[in-house]
């Protein structure tokens, strides 16, 4: 690719995500390959990430505007939604200013998507279908898309392609690329070997089953909890290790109280580096109601802990390949899930030999490899 060519990135969100950190991790390296990055910004996306000084920031928004909007008495959504009415304009300035750029869609596109099937521009689009699509808006994203020109619909898996079709109705102008996510690198691998310094992850007669995300209705954290329960009237040394911050922090941590669970099970906040923490766990658990491939899942195959998830929409099943490189649970069931946890803690050699038949699988979810294809993609 020419050396003056730019990619912009325009991912509108409430808050840094995975998904927002994986596409930084594939700016990273498609700058390093000579492109001219720009990440255009509406909310805070991005925010909690070190950028470089390869990578030019573009904010669509005025930052003390949507900080103003971003208070504890406006909904996130809507305060999301304002903010991308205020940067249309904005972002229609800056299409049509850079003329050579290919654009890189993710997350809530709807108004770029908008913006592009009525300029009709030229330019190479890919819209990179992140999450589990649930709404009424990926549907609008779908129905414009096919008066989009020059556009690519990517998707991270085969599954997605199957959740899509059934649940919405796909324009005929529409075909699917699959590219797996970015999520693997050599800097995440670096924090996994990081010295963790809490005493309970010290303690080596101790089973630590850790879990990662926002403690929200999607993590399902609460179905963890209770299988936990059985797990520790099985295993007394078995140690429940939850990361992450969110609305359901008091509901989880009074269920923690009721069931007797306290000092069994740990909230260690949001962590900047939970690679180190998975790393010197012996069990991995994802317990969501939904997802999309599940970058955290991934993660924690990459780094080497065992796994077991939930077999929900619309990724974790291929990710751990139907049951073998991790274990596939349903989802909401307590009792299987502490039945699988015990089984794992009990046959760590078997959990270890399904992880590392994985390795070949995983390096699709490298980032060099999937910057390779969607350089690919941008010159087809």
């Amino acid at each position: 690719m020419n050396n003056n060519k730019i990619i912009s990135f325009i991912s509108p969100q409430y808050g840094t995500v995975g998904t927002d950190v994986n596409y930084y991790k594939l700016a990273k390296d498609l700058s390093a390959r000579g492109n001219k990055i720009k990440l255009l910004v509406v909310g805070d996306e991005w925010a909690l990430i070190n950028k470089t000084k390869n990578i030019e920031v573009v904010n669509l928004l005025n930052r003390n505007i949507f900080n103003f909007l971003k208070n504890k008495y406006i909904h996130w959504k809507i305060t999301l939604f304002i903010a991308i009415l205020f940067s249309f304009l904005p972002f229609i300035s800056y299409v049509m200013k850079t003329k050579n750029s290919t654009y890189l869609l993710g997350l809530i596109p709807i108004f770029p998507m908008f913006v592009f099937s009525i300029l009709r521009i030229k330019n190479r689009i890919v819209f990179s279908i992140q999450g589990l699509p649930r709404s009424f808006v990926f549907g609008m994203n779908l129905y414009f898309a096919q008066f989009v020109r020059n556009i690519k619909l990517v998707i991270p898996n085969e599954s997605m392609n199957d959740y899509i079709n059934d649940r919405y109705k796909i324009p005929n102008k529409i075909n699917f690329e699959v590219i797996s996510n970015s999520v693997l690198d050599k800097t995440l691998i670096e924090q996994s070997n990081e010295r963790v310094e809490e005493k309970l992850f010290v303690d080596s007669n101790l089973k630590i089953i850790t879990a990662v995300g926002r403690l929200t209705y999607q993590k399902n954290f609460d179905n963890l909890i209770r299988a936990f329960e059985k797990v520790s009237k099985s295993n007394s040394n078995a140690r429940l290790v939850i990361i992450g911050e969110g609305e359901e922090y008091d509901t989880l941590n009074n269920m923690v109280n009721d069931l007797n669970l306290k000092g069994l099970v740990e909230f260690l906040g949001y962590k900047n580096n939970p690679y180190k923490y998975i790393k010197n766990s012996d069990l991995f658990v994802m317990s969501s109601r939904w997802e999309g491939p599940g970058h955290v899942l991934i993660e924690a195959m990459g780094v080497g802990c065992p796994v077991i998830t939930t077999n929900c929409y619309s990724g974790p099943a291929d990710t751990v390949q139907n049951g073998e490189y991790g274990i596939l649970v349903d989802i909401e069931d307590s009792n299987l899930l502490s039945e699988s946890i015990i089984y794992a803690l009990d046959n760590n050699d078997e959990m270890i030999f399904k992880l590392n038949k994985s390795k070949s699988y995983l390096q699709r979810f490298h980032t060099k490899n999937v910057a390779t294809k969607y350089l690919k993609l941008f010159n087809s």
